[in-house]
């Protein structure tokens, strides 16, 4: 391939990523808004153009690929965006950022109670390659609410028999990276049955609220949302 040639399929490229992430912009706006003092999305293609020259610039300068530099809908499948955004910041410094948007939004987690020992699921996380102990959660599916995804994941990851239910808060759970967070609850449950091995669950496991205590104190319980629901509920006397 020529060099001319080369040039006009990377700047094809580059205009349909660009048209696909400026359509994205215009689809859903809320996920470009800024907040009075926020850091600012920049929009104008010359602008974005600008920023991914001087950013590529300096990935060169450290060995790395410009390609690092590219802004746009980078990845996407069936239930996130990976997005690269150029931004400038309240300084006027510009780079780029990317983030991550969960297509089916936020999700809901349930901190479950059973005769009053705390249940917690050991399931295998691929992403840190290793167990965690943790509440169940799951993604709101589009037409369903907070409560009845808790409901559902409670009954499909432990098999359990949900009582009642109370809303605790809302968390996020990385904010430098994902967009998304999740509606926490208590649930008083009637019963818990077996773990669901299709999704990495191994056991069903539980605590009294000391055991759950030194657990944490200990190192071994790291969700952040597990975390944050129980902080929650000890905070509000449910615990």
């Amino acid at each position: 391939m020529s060099g001319k040639t080369q040039s006009a399929a990377i700047e094809h490229g580059r205009s349909s990523r660009l048209d696909e992430y400026l359509r994205l912009a215009s689809e859903q706006p809320a996920l470009f808004a800024t907040p009075r003092g926020g850091v600012r999305i920049l929009l104008a293609p010359a602008e974005i153009a600008e920023v991914e020259g001087a950013v590529a610039r300096d990935l060169e300068s450290r060995g790395e690929r410009p390609e690092g530099a590219e802004v746009g809908v980078v990845f996407r499948d069936p239930w996130f965006y990976v997005l690269r955004d150029a931004v400038e910041f309240p300084d006027c410094a510009r780079r780029t950022h990317a983030r991550v948007i969960n297509r089916t939004g936020n999700g809901a987690a349930a901190l479950p109670i059973l005769d009053g020992r705390i249940v917690l699921l050991r399931h295998f996380r691929h992403a840190i390659r290793r167990w965690s102990l943790e509440i169940p959660r799951g993604a709101i599916e589009l037409g369903q609410s907070a409560e009845s995804t808790a409901r559902r994941e409670i009954e499909e990851e432990a098999g359990g028999l949900v009582r009642s239910l109370t809303p605790l808060s809302f968390i996020h759970g990385t904010t430098n990276l994902y967009s998304s967070g999740a509606h926490l609850f208590i649930a008083e449950l009637d019963e818990i049955g077996e773990p669901q091995l299709g999704e990495g669950i191994a056991a069903i496991e539980q605590f009294t609220v000391r055991e759950f205590e030194q657990l944490l104190l200990g190192g071994e319980i790291l969700d952040s949302f597990t975390v944050a629901a129980y902080t929650h509920a000890r905070l509000r006397g449910l615990v």
